[in-house]
């Protein structure tokens, strides 16, 4: 008995995928799938057809299991489908299995009701972040700046402090007083006899290699006296636009069942957001692997100390701020992120502020342009301001001026 009862779950475990694998290369899956777009039948007529040809595959795979249980005798095989002791553990089965598929069934109908009844849906997708650019005055210069000028004056003897960075420096959402770069100038001019002068080289959706680039480009036109180069947690993304591209695609995508079924389109977006959610935190780690991020971690290390040495090339400071993401600050979901990020700053030796020390344990949606829009809104960037001004005062300027 015991041999043969390792013989039967032998055969199943290899009946089982062999028979999933059967279904989809046999000629039902086949022609199925070559004759459903000529059917005018709406999608349950065609799901239910699925089913029956499923049945039909089952049934003719069950003969076939008991036919090698039985070893190829057919006197066996015969014993097996007749046995009156068999066939009595069969109906119970079936009806087990009877019964507890119209169970399900009546509790989605019921549930279905339900959601029809009080009209649950899941929430609407937010506006677009278009929309919240667009609102704003984003007018560049000949430069491509946020800067209402096309070139420094000779004459202006300021300290000139260089923010470098993506849409956080840029202000995305906000106008450019609104900026923690802009309201910078004024906190700090008053501490100094030559007053300040911020310049804000922050542009979208790019990481610190192009940041290098334009920084290089514009350093002689400059002529920085301190660059603070702020890093954001994408940064490390390689392929930060195309991972941006399959995170939407599957938040954003629909099926067809959520046009028949109320429940079925609430389990569809929890799912597509839930999946959504953990691509997105892949993402601002570096990658969904451990070599992925490894990789993106040594590029990010590489392109940062580019920048740093081609600011002290001319004399100037260096010194690294990074932003947090907005989102969840009361559980914080990259802590492991900011680790990583104040060790590489120690090894780097360059002056660094963590602004998730500012913003931790805060309400984030109050932080944020927009439901859609995770950049800070104008009461993010002041207090990112302030933050920053004080860091400037306390650990970067007093090194310009030795």
């Amino acid at each position: 008995m015991k041999a043969g009862t390792l013989y039967g779950a032998a055969i199943a475990a290899l009946a089982l995928p062999a028979g999933g694998w059967w279904f989809l290369h046999s000629i039902f899956a086949q022609v199925f799938v070559e004759r459903i777009s000529e059917w005018r039948y709406g999608p349950w007529f065609v799901v239910g057809t699925a089913l029956v040809l499923m049945c039909i595959e089952w049934r003719c795979l069950g003969v076939l299991y008991h036919l090698v249980v039985a070893r190829g005798n057919l006197e066996n095989l015969r014993a097996r489908l007749v046995n009156p002791v068999r066939i009595a553990r069969r109906r119970k089965r079936r009806f087990r299995l009877a019964t507890s598929t119209i169970a399900l069934l009546v509790a989605f109908c019921i549930a279905e009701a339900m959601f029809r009844l009080f009209n649950i849906r899941p929430s609407p997708p937010p506006q677009s972040a278009a929309v919240d650019y667009f609102a704003v005055d984003n007018t560049l210069n000949a430069w491509g700046l946020r800067e209402p000028w096309d070139s420094p004056p000779e004459d202006d003897r300021r300290l000139r402090i260089v923010f470098l960075g993506d849409s956080i420096v840029y202000g995305d959402g906000v106008e450019r007083e609104e900026a923690f770069c802009f309201l910078i100038e004024g906190m700090l001019s008053p501490l100094r006899p030559e007053g300040v002068r911020t310049i804000n080289m922050g542009y979208w959706g790019t990481a610190p290699a192009w940041q290098l680039d334009k920084f290089l480009a514009l350093r002689d036109l400059i002529r920085p006296d301190v660059v603070v180069h702020v890093v954001y947690p994408n940064d490390l993304d390689i392929y930060m636009h195309q991972r941006l591209d399959e995170i939407y695609r599957i938040r954003d995508d629909a099926l067809w069942v959520g046009e028949v079924s109320y429940v079925l389109r609430y389990a569809e977006r929890t799912i597509r957001y839930w999946a959504a959610w953990k691509r997105t935190i892949d993402y601002f780690r570096g990658g969904r692997t451990s070599e992925e991020r490894r990789r993106a971690w040594a590029n990010f290390r590489k392109d940062v100390r580019a920048c740093k040495l081609a600011v002290e090339e001319r004399g100037a400071t260096y010194a690294l701020v990074m932003f947090p993401w907005l989102v969840r600050l009361d559980g914080y979901d990259l802590g492991d992120v900011h680790e990583t990020m104040g060790e590489f700053a120690s090894e780097l030796g360059a002056p660094y502020l963590d602004l998730l020390e500012v913003f931790a344990g805060m309400d984030a949606e109050a932080l944020r342009v927009s439901l859609a829009n995770e950049h800070p809104n104008a009461m993010g960037h002041r207090m990112a301001a302030e933050r920053i001004a004080r860091f400037l005062r306390d650990e970067v300027l007093p090194l310009v001026d030795r």
